[in-house]
């Protein structure tokens, strides 16, 4: 089986990912990520999930390609609405905009909790997200930028810090 090559950004938030975790791909769009973690058994449990069902037919053709399918539960859902604490532990956000990444993280309260990993690269407001993350308890484990094709990258590792 040939692996999907991963660009520097999308191969930096799967380095971020722990092995045999649970993970939600939020805003999957293509469906790089989850195909690659399916590919490399980098996670026990994937979703895939999208506003678009566009977006997410793009992705179920994307993994059909790679033969993975059958590892991958694809969710046509706005953020992690009907994804809870007992599906994952592990929440990926990227390529969105950091208000956009509140408003996820406000309406899942349950991703404050110290069981939960949030992986996160807004593509605009770093500075409010971050000033979210402080305000609501969440715990900065990484904060990093990354250069790829021709653009810098901010990247956040963070914990809640609830019980």
């Amino acid at each position: 089986m040939k692996l999907i090559k991963l660009s520097n950004r999308l191969k930096t938030l799967c380095n971020l990912i722990d092995y045999n975790a649970s993970v939600a791909d939020v805003g999957t769009d293509h469906g790089y990520l989850p195909v690659y973690l399916a590919q490399t058994n980098r996670a026990k449990s994937i979703i895939a999930s999208d506003i678009s069902a566009a977006s997410l037919e793009t992705a179920r053709c994307f993994a059909e390609k790679y033969n993975v399918t059958k590892d991958i539960k694809f969710m046509v859902t706005p953020g992690l609405d009907g994804i809870t604490p007992n599906d994952v532990d592990t929440v990926v956000i990227a390529g969105v905009g950091g208000e956009t990444i509140i408003e996820i993280l406000s309406n899942a309260a349950w991703t404050n909790t110290k069981n939960t990993k949030l992986i996160l690269q807004p593509q605009s407001k770093v500075d409010i997200l971050c000033r979210f993350l402080y305000d609501n308890a969440y715990n900065i484990e990484e904060i990093f930028s990354i250069y790829d094709k021709g653009k810098y990258y901010t990247i956040i590792s963070c914990r809640g810090m609830k019980h």
